[in-house]
């Protein structure tokens, strides 16, 4: 999942892939919770909230300007906050 890139040579596709796949471990972090899978889920959360800050510059997350056209850096943070 990670995405390190001194040169910003990350394209727009590995960026949607790259969010899909941490929207989708973000999923199964909350269907864990809600079924009882707590331990299950706080591992999941512990290697995305890794993944996300080693990244964080390559996924656009460390500035303002805008990573993707659809991208929302606010519902984004706030997703992750909520796990």
């Amino acid at each position: 999942m990670t995405l390190k890139s001194a040169n910003g040579g990350v394209t727009v596709s590995q960026l949607q892939s790259s969010f899909a796949e941490i929207q989708g471990e973000l999923k199964r972090v909350l269907d864990g919770v809600n079924t009882g899978r707590i331990l299950e889920s706080f591992d999941i959360l512990s290697k995305v909230t890794d993944a996300v800050v080693d990244s964080c510059e390559a996924l656009g997350l460390a500035s303002e300007l805008p990573v993707v056209e659809t991208f929302q850096r606010d519902n984004f943070w706030r997703a992750l906050n909520h796990c």
